[in-house]
């Protein structure tokens, strides 16, 4: 069943345009993961629109990329193995292979095309990928449109918020979650977005391969040779077509230039399919001039990749330097691709097109070009089957680059080669940092290719939730997976297909919680995100360790040194380009000086990295210089290279001085100087889960790494030893007595009542054999705990959902409960915030299957009196106490029938008020409030259910100190979190333990 639209955005919403409906969530692009996003969005419940600018669907992967740079079948998961494993399936018919035999046994990039025991097809025709992404769009039942964004009012705001989408036709989409999945970043200038086109400067994130790149531009490279001069020898006589006269630059250096554009052309050699390329409209032989000279210079292949797909069909990329790619095409003076509007960019991509069927005619037929070439290319044209509406062509042109995203979180070159690892996956990316040449130029009188940076990666890296985020103070509900917050040459790495179905999907189901909890995007937390994205396949690799967020390698200007060192990059596993060392010479009269930034001031977890090797030293002396003084580690280099290594969390402050120092004090070996790394430390942070934060275990000289849970269990269970108690074992009882008269000559009555707001508990009247005073009395209050409990004692996991209204999603105690159970039993317990805003338990009941049943949970706790009383005025049927009975008893019922050994517990919820911050009829529209919750503790009872029952607490509050109840709920619905702690979570915590201390 289609969720609704959070009733604040749906107002806002409905009054922008009459002629679409609202929708939850808006996807822009029909990309492969405009595609991804759109399904995902879908099968989460969400009404959701897909606005494809193209008629055909899935981007470059429906459009000739079928040789598919996957990098590692490891970052596959959820709907991008979807996607292969059809491809793979669809391959295993022998109806499916119309134009050769059978052939499982293809190569692929990197490996075979057919994994079998995957399942995965890494080589596809483009109708096949077509096929497979219009079966996911149909069986999930996205709505598709097809539209252009209006260029200069598309995206309609208020404030901060994006409120609908303006097509070039005036059509208006108003929703309330915004997914750009474009190859452009469409969404972003009006969005009020921060983003950059080209190519940053090395200095600004600290990279090697970005910027300008003229010396290392060896791969895709022109021979040598070829002269630039229409004239050759004769500068004044201008420049060949294609070569740029512009000032060369320095490598290194930032520019606005994109990487070229091309499209992946499928041809095929079979005649019976085989369409033959013409010469285009317009051709013009000097278009070619350099493709002549490059040939005349020794090229007689690779003019274009023949990577072989099903059914005789190529995948032709870009190959070498006199390739396919229309280098310096794609920008000019005061213009580039993102700033051309929507009939400009068809215009330039219709160029490309003919440049490149003009580039296969001329090798098929040109007289300057040898024989022996225009023979080998000449059985190749273009198949009958494939893009039957566009003339044989692909129909998306290969945008490999244009807006990125600068959000606060950028992702680098570290990320991609695991010096810094992003905390927060929601894809994983493994291709090669990858970029295509930018221009040809004139260097030392020849045309030389710049741009081109192919840079291995030796493992899968994590890309953050972070990065596809936009900055709180921009935009609170965009999510933008493909333009996403990167560095050029990170960007080079993640711009592959398969990590764009990913971040898709993950795109979506990070908009799915957001409209859940009612929260901007980057207010959502990540421990709530990933257990949604595992559970949904996505395949995220292990959750990273802490690590680094500001880095200091050797070479920052700021890194001090004493004495004489020397610069090396012999061995692997160094920050930037290389690192120091003291060439085992100068021990005690040698250092090196990390200063601390004071823009980062507070406690810090402090790192440092070296390179590994037997001749370094074991035994380094390394003081950390912080607020409080000083600490000193030691650390052997010839282990633990390559990566981080923490020594520790240290408070910092603005004032100077404060650092890494290094020192060669009787080292007894090479020291190496590589880099150091700070990473605050939030007050509740807690890297090892075991209830007590980062910091306090630093301060008491724990390590907070490694779980202290039996040391903390053991003060909690004792701490009468300790002279500790705790607020969380308080109830509020009020204890009248003891009272003590006497009855007789050697006997007296002692008499002891225990109540609380609501009456007598329990009283004692006891006939006692002495008239000594007594004046202190001990008692035990207990119960039975609940009955998960015991099962966590013994080791099992867990999965406890919360279900219920506002005061459920958006209510601080659903993660005190995950986090007083996760600090006992770490690792055993996922909870899942399932509640709706705004709903009743009709809602309730007709989402139960997704937001309870398929989590298959352990631990229900419902709640939905507080809605279930509300007395609607927009159309939403009322319940009567007896119908919201019938939804609480159906949703138990079917809860026991998909899970029989399943734990449901009930709760009453806070008493309400008519406050004018809020509605100011909350209590008014709720007039039998106290009838729903009695019927909870009817069925409670009538079923043998835990009853969690807050309300008594809360109307006592209310009737004791009315100021401080409409202090505590100051919406007359909502508790704050510290109301919550003071007068929930308590009794919470004693309801579910029996208030006894955890199992």
């Amino acid at each position: 069943m289609l969720r609704s639209l959070p009733s604040l955005l749906l107002s806002c919403s409905l009054s922008l345009s009459a002629a679409e409906p609202a929708r939850d969530i808006i996807v822009y692009g029909g990309t492969s993961g405009g595609v991804t996003a759109a399904v995902q969005a879908a099968r989460s419940g969400r009404s959701v629109v897909l606005i494809s600018p193209t008629d055909h669907l899935g981007g470059l992967t429906s459009s000739g990329l079928g040789w598919i740079d996957l990098g590692d079948t490891e970052i596959l998961g959820g709907l991008s193995r979807e996607f292969f494993t059809a491809a793979y399936q669809h391959y295993q018919n022998d109806s499916a292979w119309n134009w050769e035999e059978k052939n499982l046994s293809m190569p692929g990039q990197n490996g075979p095309a057919f994994l079998s025991a995957e399942e995965i097809a890494s080589v596809f025709e483009p109708k096949v990928a077509e096929a497979i992404f219009d079966h996911l769009i149909e069986e999930a039942g996205v709505n598709v449109v097809h539209g252009f964004l209006d260029p200069e009012n598309g995206v309609l705001r208020e404030g901060t918020s994006i409120t609908s989408l303006r097509l070039e036709d005036g059509r208006e989409f108003p929703g309330a979650m915004f997914i750009d999945a474009s190859y452009e970043g469409d969404l972003l200038p009006g969005a009020g977005v921060s983003f950059i086109v080209g190519r940053e400067a090395n200095a600004t994130y600290g990279e090697t391969y970005n910027g300008i790149q003229t010396s290392r531009a060896t791969k895709n490279q022109l021979p040598s040779g070829i002269d630039p001069y229409i004239t050759p020898g004769d500068p004044s006589s201008g420049l060949i077509a294609g070569v740029s006269g512009d000032p060369a630059g320095t490598d290194g250096e930032a520019d606005e230039r994109l990487q070229a554009f091309c499209y992946r052309m499928v041809l095929t050699d079979v005649a019976e399919n085989r369409v033959p390329i013409p010469q285009p409209a317009g051709y013009n032989e000097a278009d070619y001039e350099l493709l002549f000279r490059a040939i005349e210079a020794g090229q007689t292949s690779t003019f274009f990749k023949l990577s072989m797909m099903p059914n005789r069909k190529t995948d032709s990329n870009n190959a070498s330097g006199m390739s396919t790619d229309f280098i310096g095409k794609n920008y000019g003076p005061g213009w580039n691709w993102t700033t051309l509007t929507h009939a400009e960019r068809a215009a330039l991509a219709k160029q490309h097109e003919n440049w490149q069927r003009g580039l296969v005619w001329t090798l098929q037929n040109h007289s300057r070009v040898p024989a022996a070439i225009r023979n080998a290319y000449q059985k190749w044209g273009l198949p009958a089957d494939e893009f039957t509406d566009n003339d044989h062509w692909p129909w998306q042109i290969y945008v490999r680059e244009a807006r990125r995203m600068v959000s606060d979180f950028v992702m680098t070159e570290d990320h991609c080669r695991g010096i810094q690892v992003a905390s927060d996956p929601i894809a994983l990316g493994a291709y090669a940092m990858d970029s295509h040449h930018v221009r040809r130029q004139v260097v030392q009188g020849e045309v030389r290719n710049e741009g081109d940076i192919q840079a291995a990666l030796s493992a899968p890296y994590p890309i953050g939730y972070r990065a596809i985020i936009p900055k709180r103070s921009e935009c609170s509900n965009l999510l933008v997976p493909w333009s996403l917050s990167a560095s050029h040459m990170a960007f080079g790495s993640i711009r592959m297909e398969p990590v764009f179905m990913a971040l898709g999907q993950s795109a979506a189901l990070a908009a799915d919680l957001a409209l859940d909890q009612g929260i901007p995007v980057q207010d959502l937390s990540y421990s709530q995100l990933r257990p949604v994205l595992l559970a949904a396949g996505q395949a995220l690799g292990e959750l990273p360790p802490p690590q680094p967020e500001v880095v200091l390698d050797d070479a920052d200007p700021s890194v001090t040194f004493v004495g004489t060192w020397l610069e090396s990059s012999s061995t692997e596993g160094f920050v930037g380009s290389g690192y120091h060392h003291d060439n085992d010479q100068g021990q005690g009269s040698n250092s090196a000086f990390y200063p601390f930034q004071p823009s980062q001031a507070g406690f810090q977890r402090v790192y440092l990295r070296w390179t590994s090797h037997a001749n370094r030293a074991t035994s380094i002396p390394v003081d950390i210089l912080h607020a409080d003084g000083a600490a000193s580690v030691r650390v052997n280099q010839r282990t633990h290279g390559g990566k981080w290594n923490l020594l520790g969390i240290f408070p910092f402050s603005s004032e100077p001085g404060q650092g890494i120092r290094i020192r060669t004090t009787d080292a007894d070996g090479y020291v190496v100087v590589d880099a150091a790394g700070f990473a605050p430390v939030a007050e509740d942070d807690d890297s090892d889960g075991d209830g007590m934060p980062d910091i306090q275990e630093a301060v008491l000289g724990l390590d907070p790494d490694q779980s202290n849970a039996l040391l903390i269990e053991g003060v909690k269970r004792h701490r009468a030893l300790f002279g500790l108690h705790d607020v969380s074992e308080i109830q509020d009882l009020t204890l009248d007595g003891p009272e003590l008269s006497r009855n007789g000559a050697d006997t007296a009555e002692l008499k002891i009542s225990l109540s609380d707001d609501e009456g007598t508990l329990d009283a004692l009247s006891r006939n006692l054999a002495t008239t000594e005073q007594r004046r202190f009395f001990r008692a035990q209050i207990a119960g039975e705990p609940a009955g998960f409990l015991p099962k966590l004692a013994a080791g099992s996991p867990l999965t406890m959902v919360a279900y219920g209204t506002s005061l459920t999603a958006n209510g601080a105690w659903v993660g005190v409960v995950r986090d007083w159970l996760e600090a006992r039993y770490p690792g055993q317990v996922t909870v899942i915030n399932s509640g709706l805003s705004g709903k009743n338990s009709a809602e309730g009941l007709a989402r139960l299957q997704a937001k309870v049943l398929d989590y298959q949970p352990d631990v229900v706790i419902l709640e939905f009196g507080t809605n279930d009383a509300f007395r609607y005025s927009d159309g939403t049927p009322s319940l009567t106490v007896a119908e919201a009975r019938t939804n609480l008893e159906q949703m138990l019922d079917q809860i026991h029938a998909a899970q029989p050994d399943s734990e449901c517990i009930l709760q009453t919820m806070n008493t309400v008020w008519n406050s004018p911050a809020g509605s100011n009829a909350s209590a008014t529209l709720r007039p039998e409030l106290a009838d729903y919750f009695q019927m909870y503790r009817e069925v409670a009872a009538a079923r043998g259910l835990r009853l969690i029952d807050h309300e008594p607490n809360w109307a006592a509050l209310q009737l004791r100190d009315p100021a401080a109840f409409e202090a505590a709920i100051p919406d007359g619905v909502h508790p704050t979190a510290a109301a919550l702690e003071a007068h929930m979570i308590p009794y919470l915590k004693w309801k579910l333990a029996g208030g006894l201390p955890l199992p």
